[in-house]
């Protein structure tokens, strides 16, 4: 059991005012994707290279896409990940991730946006 979040990262709150638990294999995917390697103090090893790709004039998205298939699949509720497919744009240091993913009970189609340069606000 998880606590809930919503599409931006922040606590779900239901109509009622309550929090809200559940078992969302797609939010459980969406974290997976939205950490940076070296990112966790606890674990350096946990998390994606993005920014080791975003440095990259041209970076190879077929291998980032593989890394994150990978990653898809480190869930265990997950049975098969399909069209996977990572555009990242080097200039404003962000991304897209498409892909979906199967399991037993759904079929989880998502796009996770990632960003790793400095904001101004």
């Amino acid at each position: 059991m998880d606590i809930l979040l919503d599409k931006n990262g922040d606590l779900y709150i239901s109509p009622r005012g309550d929090i809200a638990l559940g078992n969302s294999v797609s939010q459980k995917i969406r974290i997976k994707l939205l950490m940076f390697e070296n990112e966790w103090r606890w674990n350096r090893d946990e998390g994606l290279p993005y920014l080791d790709f975003m440095a990259q004039k041209n970076p190879d998205t077929n291998y980032l896409e593989a890394l994150v298939r990978a990653r898809i699949f480190e869930t265990p509720e997950v049975t098969d990940v399909r069209d996977v497919q990572v555009t990242l744009d080097n200039k404003t240091r962000s991304g897209k991730i498409r892909f979906v993913a199967l399991t037993d009970q759904e079929t989880i189609r998502e796009e996770v946006s990632i960003y790793a340069g400095l904001r101004s606000d």
